[in-house]
């Protein structure tokens, strides 16, 4: 197959990138440097190192070069120095599209495929739309037939050779089913649960603290005494409220206003975003786990937020966030009925396994050296707050308050359930997060005890599932005989691991 060259716009994007990484030093030197010698030398330099970057730019586009043929693939790169990679489709884990408003007006996009290894991704950071989807099909086609292929090996024993089915994959279909839209009551309403509109005051009040930078006090201090009219001032407050919300919709709508969540048979599709847009995808069986976590907002106004664990770093640039989280905005309800409709393998549990009262007051008891640090520290110190001597033991005592209640929520919100394939774990205090995985997703566990906890018959069990960075979690003060059954549960994974 003839190597291809990268899209032109990439020297442009490159360019762009170069200059946008120098823009202060070069704002320094132009405008606020004045003298010779030193100065004049940084000039000099950056405008040189510029230079070299736009050459290396034009040189590494002459030189880089890729080709996709039906099972890898091949990059080629290097201007004195030449070397070569292929990467199998079949270790992408998750593919990552993003079209900011560069992107937008050259009707360009750029892609990422993540391998989950500790191979660097297949990064396209400029294609066109046309290309950027051929080499997105070409993936999936590929897990289709490899899909095809497991299925026929699963049920191979009950298959014949004359049936024709061992020379011939069967296609899957790719009926792509749309799960959940934001409808604009729903955006409206996700702008006040995001606190968006909160970020104005703050900045307005910063604002007003380096007013002087910008006017001169002297011609704004005659307008002062409007400020003592009650509509003035009522009027003014009213028009900041309004701006906060206005803006915090605003920020809510450009995320989220072109969200959509879709799934075929194979794959997860996640797209968001209205100027500058962000697509995820991927495969159901490289999902390694459901995250729902609730912060203490979410959890009264009852909403979750539901992230998809993966192997692959899933940010296709400095400008992008993570966009494996699904709308974190949904009821719980509605998010417990989506990730069933979405990952059918997986289950989410209402029923699980609290800890033992004894852990209650085991936790109670604990010495915190936060406490103590602060209370010695306290004692000695005396310090004063607007003139009046702090009394240590007030603000010990709230300390310890506040310490103990933080265990007695943490002891509330813990609950895990240890079923046939899952492992399903909750834990937090004023942040709740329930982790579902499945056995076979699983790398490795540990199982410890302190002295204490074994005098008490307790145990700590800990899941390692693959991600970027590796996911860990952690259950404390479970009875040590479930720690023994949840290892011998995971040491019988091997019925579950399938071929890939």
């Amino acid at each position: 197959m003839e190597k291809r060259r990268y899209h032109p716009a990439n020297m442009l994007f490159a360019i762009v990138k170069t200059v946008r990484g120098w823009i202060v030093p070069l704002i320094i030197v132009f405008f606020f440097n004045n003298a010779d010698g030193w100065g004049l030398y940084a000039k000099y330099g950056i405008l040189g190192i510029l230079l070299i970057s736009i050459i290396s730019s034009i040189l590494k586009w002459f030189t880089d070069k890729y080709t996709a043929d039906e099972r890898a693939f091949h990059l080629y790169s290097g201007i004195f120095s030449k070397s070569s990679r292929t990467v199998p489709y079949e270790k992408i884990q998750n593919v990552t599209k993003h079209t900011n408003l560069l992107h937008r007006l050259l009707r360009l996009t750029a892609i990422k495929f993540e391998t989950g290894s500790k191979e660097k991704a297949v990064d396209f950071q400029v294609l066109t739309k046309e290309e950027a989807s051929r080499l997105e099909q070409l993936t999936k086609g590929n897990v289709q037939e490899q899909a095809a292929i497991q299925e026929i090996e699963i049920s191979g024993d009950d298959v014949e050779e004359e049936d024709g089915v061992s020379e011939q994959t069967v296609p899957h279909t790719e009926k792509k089913i749309i799960h959940f839209k934001p409808t604009k009551k729903e955006l409206i309403r996700a702008s006040f649960t995001s606190l968006s509109f909160l970020l104005v005051p703050p900045l307005l009040i910063s604002f007003l603290l380096k007013f002087d930078i910008f006017f001169d006090w002297s011609e704004i201090r005659q307008y002062l005494p409007l400020l003592k009219v009650w509509w003035v001032t009522a009027f003014g407050l009213i028009g900041i409220i309004a701006v906060s919300l206005l803006i915090g919709m605003w920020r809510v709508v450009l995320k989220y206003g072109n969200y959509e969540l879709a799934s075929d048979d194979t794959h997860i599709y996640i797209q968001t975003g209205l100027l500058s847009e962000s697509a995820f995808s991927i495969r159901k069986n490289r999902v390694q786990g459901i995250e729902i976590t609730q912060p203490i907002l979410h959890r009264l106004l009852g909403l979750a937020k539901v992230k998809l664990i993966s192997t692959g770093s899933l940010d296709i640039s400095d400008e992008t966030e993570t966009i494996n989280s699904l709308y974190p905005y949904f009821p719980l309800k509605q998010a417990k009925i989506l990730i069933t409709e979405i990952l059918p393998e997986y289950e989410v549990q209402l029923s699980m396994e609290r800890l033992e009262q004894k852990v209650l007051l085991y936790r109670l008891l604990q010495p915190s050296i936060i406490w103590l640090g602060v209370t010695i520290t306290l004692y000695f110190w005396r310090p004063e707050l607007l003139g009046y001597e702090i009394k240590w033991w007030i603000v010990s005592i709230v300390l310890l308050i506040l310490i103990e209640g933080h265990r007695y929520l943490s002891f509330k919100h813990t609950s895990y359930l240890i079923s046939e394939k899952f492992f399903q774990i909750k834990t937090g205090a004023l942040t709740t997060t329930l982790f579902v995985t499945k056995r076979n997703k699983m790398i490795e566990i540990a199982r410890n005890q302190n002295p204490l906890q074994r005098w008490l018959k307790l145990a700590t069990i800990e899941s390692i599932n693959r991600a970027k960075p590796v996911l860990h979690n952690k259950i404390k003060d479970i009875p040590a005989s479930e720690a023994n059954r949840f290892y011998e549960w995971f040491h019988q994974r091997t019925k579950d691991v399938r071929r890939q």
